[in-house]
């Protein structure tokens, strides 16, 4: 997300709970998302799981009305933020 961070215009993160026989899938259609060509928008993102299948998906987008809106938290970026 580093190579993309000066490019975007928001920051899409998401707490998400799944239940263990769909924590393959879900962890798939993440990292398919994470294709650029299949999701218009979003520069790069990133997902992390923790136990009991508590995961946190964050994304970068280039402009805030790309990515939905449901059951996220949007941070809109300023490039004086940027300290990476």
């Amino acid at each position: 997300m580093t190579d993309f961070v000066d490019k975007g215009k928001l920051l899409r993160v998401a707490e998400c709970n799944v239940e263990k026989v769909k924590q393959a899938r879900f962890e798939q259609m993440l990292k398919d998302a994470g294709n650029m060509a299949m999701t218009p928008g979003m520069l790069s993102g990133a997902f992390g799981k923790r136990e009991n299948g508590r995961y946190m998906d964050a994304s970068l987008w280039d402009n805030e009305d790309s990515p939905q809106r449901i059951s996220v938290s949007l941070i809109e970026l300023h490039p004086k933020w940027m300290f990476i």
